[in-house]
């Protein structure tokens, strides 16, 4: 099935204001937390903003790459939003179509949630630019698991080693190995901490790979 979230970003920039419009406007009826709701709407915002910017005379390489990382944290928070709350039974088949979203004929094979976890290594692309290559644990097939969007990553620039995954606070949406992660020029010499998890098409999550870490050239 073609898949409901716009291929191009021009066309991603208009479908998604409409998509948050409909959601807020119907977002107590439908259960939609105002934290869900808020987190919705400053993705929408920056992903709006930097498009502008990215394809604007301004435009650089660090500007495409922070909206293509924002344009992935968006759609993950779309599907996530898509999967769970719009599955309420006051969501009708109406509003599905009204969201940009499809209407189940009920056909679709089931989605079996993630029970692996991928295997990571850091490799240096240039100044302020790491990248993550991934897979599934004991595979040699660059291959996503079935029914696996992408991998959740998980990354922060740390002073010490952190003691769970919740102190990595940056996330991204890797949807092909390998995936790049830019940083600050005062981020060049730190230690950034990172680690995986594969997210099916229902939005769940897999089980966390080790934590591995690299230095920002």
């Amino acid at each position: 099935m073609k898949d409901y979230i716009p291929h191009k970003d021009s066309e991603l920039v208009a479908w998604s204001a409409n998509f948050i419009a409909i959601v807020t406007a119907h977002a107590s009826e439908w259960g939609v937390t105002p934290e869900e709701l808020s987190r919705l709407q400053s993705i929408t915002e920056k992903f709006a903003l930097l498009y502008a910017q990215a394809y604007g005379p301004l435009k650089n390489r660090v500007v495409v790459a922070e909206k293509n990382t924002a344009r992935t944290a968006l759609m993950a928070e779309i599907r996530a939003l898509a999967q769970f709350r719009l599955k309420n039974p006051v969501v009708t088949a109406a509003h599905r179509v009204a969201l940009g979203l499809h209407v189940s004929d009920g056909t679709l094979s089931p989605v079996p949630p993630p029970s692996t976890r991928p295997e990571l290594d850091i490799d240096v692309v240039d100044f302020r630019r790491l990248k993550i290559m991934f897979h599934d644990m004991g595979s040699n097939n660059k291959a996503r698991p079935y029914g696996m969007v992408g991998a959740i990553v998980a990354y922060a620039v740390l002073d010490a080693p952190p003691t769970d995954i919740g102190a990595l606070s940056r996330i991204a949406l890797a949807t092909r190995t390998p995936h790049v992660l830019e940083f600050t020029e005062a981020e060049r010499g730190s230690r950034v901490y990172v680690a995986l998890c594969w997210m099916n098409e229902k939005g769940e999550k897999g089980p966390w790979s080790e934590i591995e870490n690299a230095i920002v050239p």
